[in-house]
């Protein structure tokens, strides 16, 4: 074989190998790799409520499971929907940033025009859990219970002030919702965060609070708050003495699961991957702690059930937003 039969031959199995090398990369998953480098997690309430201490549980434990950091970044606004309506504008659907969702994110589109759609512009990676809503007052209020002051609230158009985490959010919408159903005029006073509506009932700034119960157990525990009423179907065990919203007469049974949610268009294996790594999260012992200190459920949804569940849910929250009679302000 002279030389120049031999270097055309090692060029023709180079250039072959080249292709094939070609062909394999792009036959090769986008999931293969990931994630090369930390996952964004956009939050829609302020640092220190529960929502915040739930996601910065699950980022942590999820990340372990990916082999890459979670960062959680704090926007709120927009009754919590600010944060997952800017990623599903801004970002690209690659997995590296992801947001949290609350009902708020199926609930907003009914209150006001918005230039999103949660049923069109979003991935619906996980559903991981949910809250329990209560409403509380000072230790040393004279309102001991419900009708108390509700009838407050009647005799004295005005001064019945219920703060919350913000407007737009579900607590926002039970207020309102009570109100309506009660003939008792509230006076809505949102707030950045749930430790910041916490903080002014304590300051009396505020007649009473509605907030998941993480947020105000604590205070419940201290001595400082006392728990009147919750929005659970059924009385709960670690309320003793508390009665629902239901027992009282008022058709408000709440309990607003939450997850995770991407923009639209992720590639399936990049959500398979998130979906299993939140699932591994919320198994863990320790978020089982957690889910019992913030008086939370566990609430698994695999990505098509969390989809199915969300484009429910979002016709369901209609109705609630008309008993709250919100939805002329469009």
């Amino acid at each position: 074989m002279s030389a120049r039969t031999f270097q055309k031959g090692c060029s023709c199995l180079c250039a072959g190998l080249v292709l094939l090398g070609a062909i394999g990369s792009a036959l090769a998953s986008p999931a293969d790799s990931y994630p090369t480098k930390p996952i964004r997690l956009l939050v829609g309430f302020g640092a220190g409520g529960p929502t915040d201490l739930t996601f910065r549980k699950l980022a942590e434990l999820a990340g372990k499971q990916l082999g890459q950091p979670i960062i959680i970044e704090n926007k709120p606004g927009a009754g919590a929907t600010l944060a997952p309506s800017n990623m599903a504008r801004m970002d690209k659907p690659d997995g590296y940033t992801i947001a949290a969702a609350t009902a708020g994110l199926l609930r907003f589109p009914h209150l006001q025009k918005v230039d999103w759609d949660p049923t069109r512009d979003f991935t619906w990676i996980a559903g991981l859990g949910g809250y329990t809503f209560v409403l509380a007052v000072k230790s040393n209020s004279p309102f001991r219970t419900v009708k108390e002051l509700l009838d407050y609230g009647k005799a004295n158009p005005g001064k019945l002030s219920i703060g919350t985490a913000g407007a737009g959010t579900t607590m926002h919408l039970l207020s309102e919702a009570l109100s309506g159903m009660s003939g008792a005029p509230v006076t809505h006073i949102g707030f950045k965060s749930s430790s910041e509506a916490a903080t002014n009932l304590m300051g009396g700034h505020v007649v009473a609070t509605l907030d998941a119960a993480g947020s105000v157990i604590p205070f419940v525990q201290s001595g400082d708050l006392r728990l009147l009423m919750s929005f659970d179907a059924e009385p709960a065990a670690w309320m003793p003495g508390v009665p629902t919203a239901k027992s009282l007469g008022y058709d408000l049974v709440y309990p607003a699961p939450y997850g995770v949610v991407g923009p639209k268009g992720m590639p399936p294996d990049v959500v398979a991957k998130l979906n299993a790594a939140f699932k591994a999260a919320i198994d863990t012992p320790e978020y089982a702690k957690l889910l019992e200190t913030l008086r939370q459920t566990y609430w698994y949804k695999g990505s098509a059930d969390y989809d199915k569940w969300a484009r429910e849910f979002y016709v369901s929250e209609r109705s609630l937003v008309e008993r709250a009679k919100l939805g002329d302000r469009k």
